[in-house]
């Protein structure tokens, strides 16, 4: 792996968390597909970086073609060479192991051509319609993507915008960043219009007033909800590796949480702070961006550690009974021990396996040991 290989990967990682993040996957005969690849469900990033540093001739039209032939030109065969090899794979491995890493039967691809080494000597496209979209970016752009658009969620509804939006459209401005720039005061769409125009430098303009700041600040406390989904995944995938249920449960939980957006994690941290800061033992709340998904906040003082995770998982079972026995359940149980902060999660799918043991158990729960009684009385009244 490159040094520009690698700082692409640990963007992606850091952004999108290690257990969505691959680096160097290879397909038939150990060919290398692209550099880094990021998949969430049926979402696939492909990126292929070009670090290109040419002997400058003086020939501009010479020098150009040289460099756009090995920046991007091979760049696009490596990315469209991928994207046909994985429409029909059902796996890939990675490079120097033998780790099968599944994928979704149904795929969307999205395609980054980053150019590392040309920036201020040639012109750089944002887009390429070549067997598809293909996004062109250099570190400045996409450096400033990935920091901006930091959740899965919000970094693919951007490429989407931009592949549905403006695949014939040009832009005039300082570079993609200032596209970026205009994106999030545009309340992060894209309007339909054939041509966009900007000054250029907006995007440092942007991150010098006042609203920007305050919108930064709002965001710190959301990054809880980034380093409990690392915590669980680094935790399990250490202790388990790839294929076990344990890890197969945990990989589903971290898929969904990342999936929400940076805004609702907002929302989603201030529900479980009120229930860790307060009295309140436990929280039902309603996930703002998938309406079949419940999460179930506990926190408070337990017995010991098996008694904390038996309560999350007896509570996801009533939140379920409660408001919708298909649902999925992802259940946080936090406690404080010692000025460290304990935590638990818990997966649960009921679509399917709903029965009348699981509807005894709840009401029990709900009866005699009091669990969302408050909730259960207030929809039977």
């Amino acid at each position: 792996m490159t040094k520009s290989e690698e700082w692409a990967y640990n963007l992606c990682r850091d952004s999108f968390f290690s257990l969505f993040s691959f680096v160097n996957p290879v397909g038939k005969k150990g060919k290398e597909l692209c550099d880094v690849i990021v998949i969430c469900g049926m979402e696939i990033v492909l990126i292929s970086v070009k670090e290109i540093n040419i002997n400058l001739t003086g020939n501009y039209v010479v020098d150009y073609s040289r460099w756009n032939k090995r920046a991007i030109e091979d760049s696009l065969k490596q990315l469209n060479g991928a994207e046909r090899f994985l429409k029909t794979a059902s796996s890939f491995k990675l490079k120097g192991s033998e780790e099968e890493i599944e994928l979704s039967i149904e795929k969307n691809f999205y395609k980054i051509a980053l150019v590392i080494g040309g920036t201020g000597k040639f012109p750089i496209p944002e887009s390429i319609e070549n067997n598809g979209y293909v996004n062109i970016m250099d570190e400045v752009s996409f450096h400033s993507i990935i920091s901006e658009l930091d959740t899965i969620t919000d970094f693919i509804y951007y490429l989407k915008e931009k592949q549905t939006k403006l695949s014939e459209v040009h832009f005039t401005g300082n570079g993609e960043e200032d596209l970026l720039a205009f994106y999030l005061c545009n309340e992060f769409n894209f309007q339909d219009k054939t041509y966009i125009h900007f000054d250029e430098g907006l995007y440092e303009s942007l991150k010098k007033s006042k609203l920007y700041m305050l919108e930064k600040k709002e965001r710190r406390e959301s990054y809880k909800w980034d380093f409990m989904i690392n915590h669980f995944t680094q935790n399990h995938f250490n202790k388990n590796g790839y294929n076990t249920i344990t890890l197969n449960n945990m990989m589903k939980a971290c898929e969904i949480m990342a999936k929400e957006t940076r805004y609702e994690r907002i929302k989603l941290i201030t529900n479980l702070d009120e229930v860790i800061n307060t009295n309140i033992r436990a929280r039902i709340y309603f996930s703002p961006t998938f309406n079949h998904i419940i999460y179930v906040f506990v926190s408070g003082k337990f017995d010991n550690d098996t008694n904390r995770l038996n309560e999350l998982e007896i509570r996801c079972m009533v939140a379920a009974f409660l408001y919708n026995k298909s649902a999925i359940v992802i259940g946080i149980a936090w406690e404080k021990q010692n000025n460290s902060d304990i935590y638990d999660v818990a997966y649960h799918n009921y679509q399917n396996i709903w029965n009348d043991n699981l509807e005894k158990k709840s009401l029990i729960a709900i009866n005699k040991l009091g669990y969302f009684k408050k909730h259960y009385d207030l929809i039977n009244n």
